[in-house]
């Protein structure tokens, strides 16, 4: 957390000490942008009363004031895991210029990507390849151990880093390598730039090849199936045998 969020922070949290509305409101959405820039996601009312050290209600009042004044944007949750209660789907707020900035980016990469690449083949094919060299950055960084069994460390690699980007992933099957991605931080464009979701294959396929020393040996397949779960997009990787068979005598 930077010095001036932190300093923010502790004013409004400062007991015996009144503070402005605007004050609060300037700390809060400072947080929005750090929280944007850390996760790519938004905050609760319940997140952000918990930071600040103020009531739930007081810090939507609050988040309510800086959308009126076009500073903040709200949506709706309806992942499993950003329930408000009551089943009832949680309320983000973000930042706005935060969310409006990230989004003319993607468009814009979208669009040079499918300008380079007029026919459909090989715009997914530069989009599959794309988002390999990506999901492989990913998968050093995360540091994965190559020593732990191939299937429980791909797995768990690939929910940590899924869960860090802001797609919610929740397990579909105890028994298998199977998720729901429940949210995703590119929705809003994924409609007019659907080439969005083969760069998200890609990234996955480079996450599950780069994670492992064994990746060589033993290689997996990643299906991703994009909004086709009222709990979102289905994600299942299913590991290849690679052994050659036998060819049976006639």
């Amino acid at each position: 957390m930077s010095q001036e969020i932190q300093a923010r922070k502790q004013l409004v949290q400062a007991p015996g000490k009144r503070r402005s509305g605007e004050e609060i409101r300037s700390g809060i959405l400072d947080y929005l942008h750090m929280a944007a820039e850390q996760t790519g996601t938004g905050l609760t009312a319940q997140q952000i009363g918990a930071a600040f050290g103020i009531h739930p209600t007081t810090a939507r009042f609050h988040l309510e004031r800086l959308v009126e004044q076009g500073e903040a944007v709200r949506q709706r949750n309806d992942s499993d895991g950003q329930s408000a209660g009551r089943g009832r789907p949680a309320v983000i707020y973000s930042a706005t210029s935060t969310n409006c900035a990230q989004e003319d980016m993607i468009s814009s990469l979208c669009m040079a990507l499918e300008t380079a690449c007029p026919d459909t083949g090989s715009r997914d094919r530069a989009a599959l390849k794309a988002g390999k060299v990506w999901g492989r950055a990913l998968a050093r960084q995360s540091g994965a151990n190559a020593e732990k069994d191939v299937s429980s460390s791909m797995t768990q690699t690939l929910f940590n880093t899924l869960a860090g980007l802001g797609f919610a992933p929740v397990t579909a099957d105890p028994d298998s390598a199977s998720l729901y991605l429940t949210s995703c931080p590119f929705l809003d464009n994924v409609s007019s730039h659907p080439i969005i979701c083969t760069i998200h294959l890609g990234m996955i396929q480079g996450i599950v090849e780069g994670n492992s020393k064994a990746a060589k040996d033993q290689k997996a397949r990643v299906l991703l199936k994009p909004l086709s779960s009222p709990k979102g997009c289905f994600l299942k990787v299913a590991k290849m045998d690679n052994k050659p068979r036998r060819k049976v005598k006639q």
